[in-house]
């Protein structure tokens, strides 16, 4: 009867001390994130009929800083930056994608651990060049509209708060990494056409309003087309 009464006791000890340190460690995530957070992020990009005009310049294997405000490669690489700057998740709603640079660094993020996420029009998953369905093959899911209506979002958010606390609380394994939530969004689509030819913008902000948002949004779609996984399997196959 003593040994059992003491091991009820210490089971009841050992839950609560679960639990405590489990919300410690959780409000510690919330707070490195917030620290980080300080230094908010605005940067915008405009695309035009100028952003091409220094290209040769880029062809030189030496590092090479341009003065073109509309630089081509200039803008990818703050994209780029901002990916690789990821530590939990990266949802992207895109109607089409082939920039190879952005896809590499989602690469980059895949190995470092980074959960991936993809909606995109039901037509251009599997357009020529298309990076969603070399994603998917990479066992990034991705999800489409199941009506006929377009999906012509351009927008990814990275570490989106919501997300991030819905995988944390979910797999505790990792130790919190310091994280900051931020929004890409525009006209453009991320294609050479999107950020080499046409007259498109581009905005990158770690704004918590605009970041949440965005974040919600993809949420809600990501449910609402919650079935539609095979059927981009059927179509990049």
């Amino acid at each position: 009867m003593y040994v059992w009464f003491n091991n009820k006791w210490a089971a009841i000890t050992i839950a609560a001390a679960t639990v405590v340190v489990s919300r410690l460690i959780y409000a510690t995530i919330k707070y490195v994130r917030s620290r980080k957070s300080e230094k908010e992020v605005l940067n915008i990009l405009i695309f035009n009929e100028l952003s091409g005009s220094c290209a040769a310049k880029h062809s030189q294997k030496a590092p090479f800083k341009c003065r073109n405000k509309y630089c081509t490669k200039s803008h990818i690489q703050s994209i780029v930056h901002q990916i690789d700057q990821a530590q939990y998740c990266i949802d992207i709603a895109i109607y089409t994608f082939t920039i190879i640079e952005l896809f590499e660094a989602l690469k980059r993020a895949l190995r470092r651990g980074v959960t991936i996420r993809v909606i995109s029009d039901h037509e251009m998953i599997c357009s020529s060049g298309s990076k969603v369905s070399s994603l998917n093959r990479l066992g990034v899911e991705v999800r489409m509209p199941r009506t006929t209506a377009m999906m012509h979002h351009k927008f990814m958010v990275i570490d989106g708060g919501a997300r991030v606390d819905d995988l944390w609380l979910r797999d505790r394994k990792s130790k919190p990494r310091a994280c900051q939530s931020v929004v890409v969004y525009g006209s453009s689509n991320w294609t050479l056409q999107g950020f080499n030819g046409n007259c498109e913008n581009c905005v990158i902000t770690s704004d918590r309003q605009m970041t949440g948002q965005f974040q919600a949004e993809f949420d809600r779609m990501w449910k609402s087309f919650e079935y539609s996984s095979c059927n981009v399997k059927a179509c990049i196959k």
